[in-house]
């Protein structure tokens, strides 16, 4: 998506931001992923294209990711705040099209501890 006025595609601007970006489709499979989120280290290769579901061998975690899509599916709108093996805080924030329907979820995270940055001003 090109930004109005701006000429500056979303994806462009999203690669800046030292978050791990992603957007996973009502279905589950990986449809867009900024640079930082290529770039975390994985088990399993992560790619547009894939089922989110082989990025995680563990069932407990499967199990969540199902239980966070159903509670969108079914017209939750606050996001999912979990964490992963004590390394990693995600958001997940769920998307509906303008009928209200389930349109899939952006998810961010970055690593527990990410130091803050000194003030700037």
């Amino acid at each position: 998506m090109i930004i109005p006025n701006t000429g500056v595609h979303l994806g462009e601007l999203l690669d800046h931001v030292p978050l791990a970006v992603q957007y996973v489709d009502k279905d589950g499979i990986l449809r867009y992923m900024n640079k930082t989120a290529a770039a975390r280290p994985a088990k399993v290769k992560r790619e547009v294209g894939i089922d989110i579901r082989n990025c995680h061998e563990y069932p407990k975690s499967l199990e969540e990711i199902e239980r966070i899509f159903e509670d969108f599916r079914q017209g939750r709108k606050e996001p999912h705040y979990y964490v992963t093996s004590g390394i990693r805080k995600t958001t997940m924030v769920p998307v509906f099209d303008e009928e209200d329907h389930f349109m899939g979820v952006i998810s961010y995270s970055h690593p527990v501890g990410l130091p803050e940055p000194d003030r700037t001003f």
